[in-house]
């Protein structure tokens, strides 16, 4: 019997929850999906603001899914999928600031590909970010992982590759466990001892943050993990890898008092399967 594929992805500019000083939700802004049959959607959210807390000049979002016949090469037919989020001129409460910050995925799965779509990341990035006014300059490992752009070779040259392992294992805050803070530890997701990659359910949540560098003192950082106290944590360029997806969530905030909630911006997903 011949197999179908499913197209999977989706694209979120901005949502939320405030739960203090008041309970209210805030409505999930620039979405779309794609369905398993492919095909093509976007979304714009322009000029938002929720009350004080939240807003930005421009959030836009596209999915795309198509069958790609390359014939030129004799290659076979290949199913192809582009996942993008931008959000423009983003202010959380004075306290986080962007001129831009994009999410981006591409993937392409062929019959040769045995359950896991090829992923990349190549154009996700953060422009001017800013946190309490500070200019945050960010290295991340995109280009690590669009080399091992499958779980199944991440995983091989976690095994095999030294300084895979090393990289990884830097992503996954291990070499910090144990000198964190109670509230900054519940983000860590520490690798144990062993030769496999670390995963949960199947899945290896680490960060594209290969390096964080303040351009001043003042912020109080571990790894992509940020705590500013009176306002709350920052969490940067988290990725979920799996078999058949790929999600990142490149600025996720939990706001500690006086607020209290949680806000998510530029989180998409990416991939694919057939059965």
């Amino acid at each position: 019997m011949p197999s179908r594929f499913r197209f999977h992805g989706y694209a979120i500019g901005a949502a939320g929850r405030i739960h203090k000083p008041f309970s209210e939700l805030i409505e999930v802004q620039a979405a779309a999906a794609l369905p398993q049959i492919g095909g093509y959607g976007s979304a714009r959210s322009a000029g938002f603001k929720y009350r004080e807390i939240l807003q930005f000049e421009l959030a836009h979002t596209e999915v795309t899914g198509a069958v790609c016949n390359c014939d030129c090469d004799g290659k076979p037919p290949s199913h192809s999928t582009r996942i993008t989020s931008t959000v423009e001129g983003l202010n959380i409460l004075g306290m986080v600031t962007a001129d831009r910050v994009v999410a981006t995925l591409s993937s392409t799965y062929t019959e040769a590909s045995d359950g896991e779509p090829s992923v990349r990341l190549i154009g996700t990035r953060f422009e001017n970010l800013r946190i309490a006014g500070i200019p945050v300059d960010l290295d991340l490992g995109t280009d690590v992982f669009d080399r091992y752009d499958t779980h199944r070779t991440l995983a091989e040259a976690y095994k095999t590759d030294g300084s895979v392992r090393t990289f990884v294992d830097q992503l996954t805050l291990k070499h910090r466990a144990k000198e964190a803070p109670a509230h900054i530890l519940r983000w860590f997701n520490p690798a144990e001892d062993g030769g496999e990659l670390p995963a949960s359910r199947g899945i290896t949540a680490v960060s594209l943050v290969r390096g964080l560098s303040p351009r001043q003192a003042g912020l109080e950082c571990w790894g992509h993990v940020i705590h500013l106290s009176g306002f709350g944590t920052i969490r940067l360029a988290e990725i979920e890898i799996s078999k058949a997806t790929r999600n990142v969530n490149m600025i996720q905030v939990d706001l500690d008092c006086p607020y209290k909630g949680q806000i998510m911006l530029c989180s998409i997903a990416d991939g694919g399967d057939d059965y």
